[in-house]
Protein backbone atom coordinates (compact mmCIF):
# COMPACT_ATOMS: atom_id res chain seq x y z
CA UNK A 1 0.00 0.00 0.00
CA UNK A 2 1.24 3.38 -1.39
CA UNK A 3 0.36 6.50 0.70
CA UNK A 4 -0.44 9.55 -0.84
CA UNK A 5 1.29 12.09 0.45
CA UNK A 6 -0.39 15.24 -1.58
CA UNK A 7 -3.68 14.18 -0.84
CA UNK A 8 -3.04 13.98 3.28
CA UNK A 9 -5.64 16.70 5.02
CA UNK A 10 -7.75 17.30 2.22
CA UNK A 11 -10.80 15.58 3.58
CA UNK A 12 -10.13 18.26 6.98
CA UNK A 13 -10.14 21.59 4.43
CA UNK A 14 -13.04 20.07 2.45
CA UNK A 15 -14.71 19.10 5.97
CA UNK A 16 -13.91 22.78 7.26
CA UNK A 17 -15.23 24.74 4.29
CA UNK A 18 -18.85 22.67 4.15
CA UNK A 19 -18.92 23.19 7.89
CA UNK A 20 -18.45 26.86 7.79
CA UNK A 21 -21.01 27.12 5.02
CA UNK A 22 -23.82 24.99 6.39
CA UNK A 23 -22.90 26.92 9.71
CA UNK A 24 -23.98 30.32 8.04
CA UNK A 25 -26.63 29.27 6.53
CA UNK A 26 -28.00 27.93 9.65
CA UNK A 27 -27.26 31.43 11.18
CA UNK A 28 -28.92 32.97 8.44
CA UNK A 29 -32.05 31.27 8.37
CA UNK A 30 -32.35 31.85 12.29
CA UNK A 31 -31.33 35.56 11.77
CA UNK A 32 -34.31 35.79 9.50
CA UNK A 33 -36.83 33.96 11.64
CA UNK A 34 -35.99 35.90 14.68
CA UNK A 35 -36.69 39.32 12.24
CA UNK A 36 -39.70 38.12 11.56
CA UNK A 37 -40.75 37.04 15.02
CA UNK A 38 -39.55 40.35 16.09
CA UNK A 39 -41.90 42.21 13.18
CA UNK A 40 -44.75 40.09 14.51
CA UNK A 41 -44.44 41.56 18.18
CA UNK A 42 -43.53 44.73 17.04
CA UNK A 43 -46.71 44.84 14.63
CA UNK A 44 -48.87 43.63 17.53
CA UNK A 45 -47.71 46.03 19.49
CA UNK A 46 -48.05 49.03 17.07
CA UNK A 47 -51.46 47.66 16.53
CA UNK A 48 -53.07 47.73 20.21
CA UNK A 49 -51.16 51.19 21.07
CA UNK A 50 -52.99 52.34 17.85
CA UNK A 51 -56.63 50.47 19.36
CA UNK A 52 -55.48 52.19 22.68
CA UNK A 53 -54.80 55.59 20.97
CA UNK A 54 -58.41 55.76 18.82
CA UNK A 55 -60.60 54.39 21.80
CA UNK A 56 -59.15 56.47 24.74
CA UNK A 57 -61.08 59.18 24.67
CA UNK A 58 -62.40 60.31 28.39
CA UNK A 59 -64.70 62.67 27.45
CA UNK A 60 -62.31 65.20 28.45
CA UNK A 61 -62.28 67.57 25.31
CA UNK A 62 -63.80 70.77 25.29
CA UNK A 63 -65.94 72.05 22.64
CA UNK A 64 -64.00 74.93 22.42
CA UNK A 65 -60.95 73.08 21.28
CA UNK A 66 -62.84 70.50 19.15
CA UNK A 67 -61.70 67.96 21.45
CA UNK A 68 -57.87 67.65 20.54
CA UNK A 69 -56.97 67.81 25.10
CA UNK A 70 -58.44 64.56 24.58
CA UNK A 71 -56.37 63.54 21.49
CA UNK A 72 -53.17 64.43 23.85
CA UNK A 73 -54.44 62.13 26.77
CA UNK A 74 -54.94 59.60 24.69
CA UNK A 75 -51.76 59.99 22.62
CA UNK A 76 -49.83 58.81 26.45
CA UNK A 77 -52.43 56.12 26.87
CA UNK A 78 -51.06 54.65 23.50
CA UNK A 79 -47.19 55.28 24.15
CA UNK A 80 -47.67 53.79 27.56
CA UNK A 81 -49.35 50.55 26.18
CA UNK A 82 -46.67 50.68 23.45
CA UNK A 83 -44.16 50.75 26.13
CA UNK A 84 -45.67 47.97 28.18
CA UNK A 85 -44.34 45.56 25.38
CA UNK A 86 -41.29 46.00 26.43
CA UNK A 87 -40.09 45.12 22.83
CA UNK A 88 -35.90 46.94 23.97
CA UNK A 89 -35.20 43.17 24.30
CA UNK A 90 -35.02 43.47 20.50
CA UNK A 91 -33.10 46.72 20.49
CA UNK A 92 -36.79 48.62 19.62
CA UNK A 93 -36.89 51.90 21.38
CA UNK A 94 -40.47 53.57 22.64
CA UNK A 95 -39.22 56.88 20.60
CA UNK A 96 -39.45 54.82 17.34
CA UNK A 97 -43.09 54.64 17.90
CA UNK A 98 -45.04 58.02 16.71
CA UNK A 99 -48.89 58.66 15.89
CA UNK A 100 -50.73 59.75 13.01
CA UNK A 101 -52.68 62.69 14.58
CA UNK A 102 -55.69 63.99 13.86
CA UNK A 103 -54.49 67.66 12.69
CA UNK A 104 -57.60 69.28 11.52
CA UNK A 105 -60.90 68.60 10.75
CA UNK A 106 -60.35 67.25 7.05
CA UNK A 107 -62.40 64.22 6.42
CA UNK A 108 -59.52 62.65 4.41
CA UNK A 109 -57.52 62.80 7.64
CA UNK A 110 -59.40 60.15 9.41
CA UNK A 111 -58.27 57.08 7.54
CA UNK A 112 -54.88 57.83 8.32
CA UNK A 113 -55.22 58.32 11.90
CA UNK A 114 -53.13 55.60 14.16
CA UNK A 115 -50.23 54.78 15.24
CA UNK A 116 -46.53 53.87 13.51
CA UNK A 117 -43.09 52.35 14.50
CA UNK A 118 -39.86 52.73 12.42
CA UNK A 119 -37.17 50.28 13.50
CA UNK A 120 -33.79 48.50 12.03
CA UNK A 121 -32.89 45.23 12.24
CA UNK A 122 -29.81 43.40 10.96
CA UNK A 123 -30.12 40.98 8.17
CA UNK A 124 -27.53 39.05 9.05
CA UNK A 125 -25.71 37.81 12.72
CA UNK A 126 -22.30 37.67 11.72
CA UNK A 127 -21.94 40.56 8.93
CA UNK A 128 -20.64 38.63 6.34
CA UNK A 129 -23.46 37.69 3.68
CA UNK A 130 -24.90 41.10 3.39
CA UNK A 131 -22.14 43.26 4.85
CA UNK A 132 -23.18 45.88 8.00
CA UNK A 133 -26.57 46.91 6.51
CA UNK A 134 -29.72 46.72 8.48
CA UNK A 135 -33.17 46.26 6.79
CA UNK A 136 -35.75 49.56 7.61
CA UNK A 137 -38.67 48.04 8.97
CA UNK A 138 -42.36 50.11 8.84
CA UNK A 139 -45.12 48.67 10.93
CA UNK A 140 -48.28 50.50 10.49
CA UNK A 141 -51.67 50.20 12.35
CA UNK A 142 -54.12 53.36 10.86
CA UNK A 143 -57.71 52.17 12.18
CA UNK A 144 -59.18 55.36 11.24
CA UNK A 145 -60.51 57.63 14.32
CA UNK A 146 -64.10 58.88 14.39
CA UNK A 147 -64.22 62.64 15.84
CA UNK A 148 -64.03 63.01 19.42
CA UNK A 149 -67.34 63.54 21.31
CA UNK A 150 -66.08 67.09 21.88
CA UNK A 151 -65.34 67.77 18.04
CA UNK A 152 -68.75 66.24 17.46
CA UNK A 153 -70.62 67.77 19.62
CA UNK A 154 -69.10 71.26 18.03
CA UNK A 155 -70.47 70.25 15.12
CA UNK A 156 -73.82 69.93 16.19
CA UNK A 157 -73.66 72.66 18.26
CA UNK A 158 -72.71 74.66 15.37
CA UNK A 159 -75.38 73.04 12.75
CA UNK A 160 -77.99 74.06 15.43
CA UNK A 161 -77.29 77.19 16.28
CA UNK A 162 -74.78 78.69 13.93
CA UNK A 163 -72.16 78.62 16.74
CA UNK A 164 -69.02 77.40 17.99
CA UNK A 165 -69.70 76.58 21.40
CA UNK A 166 -73.43 75.98 23.02
CA UNK A 167 -73.75 77.52 26.63
CA UNK A 168 -76.43 75.90 28.84
CA UNK A 169 -78.42 79.41 28.54
CA UNK A 170 -79.46 78.41 25.09
CA UNK A 171 -81.88 75.50 26.33
CA UNK A 172 -80.52 73.23 23.92
CA UNK A 173 -80.24 69.39 23.59
CA UNK A 174 -77.32 68.24 21.90
CA UNK A 175 -78.00 64.19 20.92
CA UNK A 176 -75.93 62.61 18.22
CA UNK A 177 -75.73 59.20 17.33
CA UNK A 178 -72.11 59.17 15.34
CA UNK A 179 -70.46 62.30 13.45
Amino acid sequence: MKKNIAQAGQSTIEFIFTFAFGLSVILLIFNAAMNYTTGYIVHYATFMASRVYLTAENFTGSMADGGLSSVSSAEGKATRAFAAYNLQIFNIKTEDFAINKLTGGNGSEYLTTGARTLFEQRIDILGRVAGQKKLELVSESFLGKEPSRAACAARVCFAVTNQQECTPDMDITLFDDGC
